[in-house]
């Protein structure tokens, strides 16, 4: 008989802990429009659709096999979709070589990584939006074996996340920016990696929305005299090689990327995207009404100071999206080591000289 060891994460004492979000709003926020209109959550999801590619091409460049992958807070399977699903040229762009290059070298970079992946967890809290797309048929079939899993990213307490050392890859797709304990988060994703696991993970930083934030915050000086929490605070890029090292993270890697989405009329379409994105306001002190008087303001002050004039006269509006990508390895003897202060053989001075 083989006998088989495996270690759990250990009921810690309880700390207080500082929350930030509404994580019940948010849950009914990001289920209530896969829930009643799934055309429209799928057409408002290019952010997660567009970032997934990012995260495919980094993945192609990695060598390994990732026999068992978790995508962490992974909506309705974005990552998935990409993987499966074959890119085409644009409409405006055919007949461009390199184009064509860039856009045959993507669909290879899908192969290629989807071939590397024999069992994928799928993670969500949001059983609406996991389960939306689960009959779906895709251009390719995926080769490996896919599992659903509802269950709450912060508390990790879901038997597919108990086990420590289980997985080879975790990838989560701008979902952590609505973690209370980011540190802890992402200690526990360290926990649940193998040693030497790669972890790679997207979220947005302190510049996204910059203009809808302004906007809003210099309409309500102006009608209110104060200012209210309309906007989620946001980790910024200096932030995250801290919050990797301390969670036990080496080898890092982080950039940031800003995409920005043009062409809303007015202040009221960028926040019915970021509605069915699931994307609104769940901050605890938020404010829950928005004066009429105050967005009107905001909508003119958009315009005013961000806007974007058309040869036709009309202006549209931009908004910017700042996405952060985060690589750490899961510390291994197998890696890289320093080498022991004092040893080495070349003396810097003689060097610089």
């Amino acid at each position: 008989m083989t006998s088989i060891s495996r270690s759990f994460a250990t009921a810690a004492k309880a700390k207080p802990q500082f929350n930030v979000f509404d994580r019940s709003t948010k849950l009914l926020q990001r289920s209530r429009t896969p829930k009643i209109n799934p055309e429209l959550s799928r057409k408002k999801e290019y952010l997660r659709d567009e970032v997934a590619v990012k995260t495919i091409e980094r993945l192609a460049f990695i060598t390994r096999p990732f026999d068992k992958a978790l995508d962490f807070g992974s909506h309705s399977g974005n990552l998935l979709k990409q993987l499966c699903t074959k890119s085409h040229v644009p409409q405006q762009l055919q007949g461009d070589e390199i184009e064509e290059k860039i856009i045959e070298q993507l669909n290879n970079d899908k192969k290629t990584v989807r071939e590397k992946i024999k069992d994928l967890v799928l993670f969500d809290s949001s059983k609406e939006i996991l389960e939306r797309d689960a009959d779906q048929k895709f251009d390719s079939q995926f080769p490996g074996n896919i599992e659903r899993v509802v269950g709450d990213e912060e508390k990790f307490d879901h038997e597919v996340l108990q086990e420590s050392n289980t997985y080879d890859l975790v990838v989560s797709n701008l979902s952590l920016h609505w973690i209370n304990d980011l540190p802890q988060c992402l200690a526990n994703i360290n926990r649940i990696l193998k040693p030497d696991g790669l972890f790679m993970g997207t979220l947005f930083g302190g510049d996204t929305l910059y203009e809808l934030r302004t906007s809003l915050q210099l309409a309500e000086l102006e009608r209110k005299g104060g200012i209210s929490p309309r906007v989620s605070p946001l980790v910024r890029l200096n932030d995250v090689g801290s919050l990797l090292n301390k969670a036990g993270f080496s080898l890092l890697t982080i950039d940031s990327e800003d995409i920005v989405v043009g062409g809303f009329p007015d202040i009221v379409a960028v926040c019915e995207d970021l509605q069915a994105m699931g994307e609104q306001n769940a901050v605890l002190s938020r404010a829950h009404n928005l004066p009429k008087d105050v967005l009107l303001a905001a909508n003119e002050i958009y315009k005013s100071l961000h806007g974007e004039v058309q040869p036709d006269g009309e202006v549209l509006l931009p908004a910017t999206f700042n996405v952060i990508f985060m690589i750490g390895w899961k510390k291994s003897e197998s890696q890289p080591q320093p080498l022991q202060r004092g040893s080495a053989e070349v003396n810097l001075k003689d060097v610089l000289q």
